[in-house]
């Protein structure tokens, strides 16, 4: 899953390499990472692994046999989904796509028993409904109801909303010391759901809170609007091109996220 420490983005000079199997030329993106794991993007169910920097070649091939047949398991439901609709809204179903930090994740709809018994078990990290395989990027939802939309939305969210927040937690702490280095750090940071703000700040609690619905935009997107808050209080007087300056301090390229946010269209906003 993703790292609590914010870990796991791009590196400078990352290499790229390529594995093929069924068919498929899949990716391999090196990344400042101790995790090894195979993602799938929709519609297509288009693959791409991503491997710690140091990660020998037969490695990744050994990875990749040990969770084959799980591969061609999650590819064959999303193909079925997206044969089915066309359509990237996330309805939490078998074969949707649930982004987390910018990752795409399946999701697989399981019905959970009048005894509380789970029709199929998983070689996962669980709580009580929901299950993830990172290895995968696959999160099993257990329901009692399983067309019920609500239920598997707060199933996914009691799974992603800690992951999110330890994350963010991490990131915050970073980006302060990059872009406001004299300013204290936050000493709590909250998730839960806005309306019309990605991020406020609550500095007579020293809490930052974070909007859930950042849960499937990339990280960098969540850095970007917590520093544009944070320019706010900390440069009230600044000006345009002077936050701006700030905001390359700390986060350089923020006008491509910030146009992300802004995309109605994008893939993570159909979640």
């Amino acid at each position: 899953m993703p790292h609590e420490d914010g870990r796991g983005t791009p590196v400078e000079g990352s290499r790229v390499e390529a594995i093929e199997f069924d068919n498929m030329k899949v990716a391999i993106r090196r990344q400042a990472t101790h995790e090894t794991y195979i993602a799938l993007q929709p519609p297509d169910a288009a693959a791409y692994i991503v491997a710690p920097l140091d990660k020998k070649p037969e490695e990744i091939v050994a990875f990749v046999k040990e969770w084959i047949g799980v591969i061609r398991e999650v590819r064959a439901d999303m193909l079925k989904r997206f044969e089915k609709s066309k359509s990237p809204k996330c309805h939490y179903q078998t074969g949707d796509v649930a982004f987390l930090f910018g990752r795409p994740f399946m999701l697989r709809v399981f019905p959970i028993s009048s005894t509380g018994g789970k029709k199929k078990a998983s070689r996962v990290r669980a709580n009580v409904n929901a299950a993830i395989r990172s290895e995968v990027s696959v999160i099993d939802l257990f329901l009692f109801k399983t067309g019920d939309y609500d239920q598997a939305r707060l199933a996914f969210l009691a799974m992603a909303k800690p992951i999110f927040a330890r994350n963010a937690e991490g990131l915050v702490r970073q980006c302060m010391g990059r872009a406001f280095p004299e300013a204290p750090v936050p000493a709590h940071v909250k998730v839960r759901p806005l309306r019309g703000d990605w991020v406020q700040i609550d500095r007579a609690r020293d809490t930052v809170w974070v909007s859930e619905g950042l849960i499937p935009y990339p990280p960098e997107c969540m850095v970007y609007a917590y520093l544009h808050e944070m320019a706010k209080i900390l440069a009230p007087e600044a000006g345009e091109e002077e936050r701006h300056a700030l905001l390359d301090r700390g986060l350089p390229g923020w006008p491509k996220l910030k146009a992300i946010l802004a995309d109605a269209d994008s893939p993570y906003a159909h979640q």
